[in-house]
């Protein structure tokens, strides 16, 4: 269960606004190649998503939404052997800075191939988790910069 996490510079209400717009993932992931909405929420539990990444379609599933604080959804789409896949955000004050914190939980089969392949893409989703940490920074502390030049 890959944790990880980062502050970033900027408000709390900031950054959970780029995580609620939750089908546009690719306008700030830099692994994501496209991203959009396959359900008529686009946000709250329930909303789904459709994510490519380079070759590979997934679907994420909102499963927990609490504004400003939490979201969390499901990962649907990798061959059915990696197990079940949940990605959490979780934000928190810090000064006026946002501590943001992925984590990305999954559950393989009781079995020993299915655990190899879960350990393998735990650490490949650690990987993505930390890049996704740096483009939604990237995102939020630029949005922050060009508002107060203003």
């Amino acid at each position: 269960m890959p944790t990880k996490k980062r502050k970033i510079a900027a408000p709390v209400a900031k950054v959970w606004a780029v995580l609620a717009d939750f089908p546009a993932i690719a306008t700030w992931a830099p692994q994501v190649d496209h991203s959009t909405a396959t359900t008529e929420a686009h946000g709250g539990i329930g909303a789904v998503r459709r994510v490519q990444v380079g070759r590979i379609a997934l679907l994420e599933t909102v499963v927990d939404w609490r504004p400003s604080s939490l979201l969390s959804y499901t990962v649907e789409g990798l061959p059915p052997i990696a197990g079940s896949i949940v990605t959490t955000w979780q934000l928190a004050d810090i000064d006026g800075s946002t501590k943001t914190t992925v984590t990305t939980t999954v559950a393989s089969r009781p079995n020993p191939v299915s655990r190899i392949v879960g350990r393998a893409l735990s650490r490949q989703l650690g990987r993505a988790a930390k890049q996704m940490l740096g483009g939604l920074a990237a995102r939020v502390e630029a949005a922050t910069v060009e508002e107060a030049a203003k």
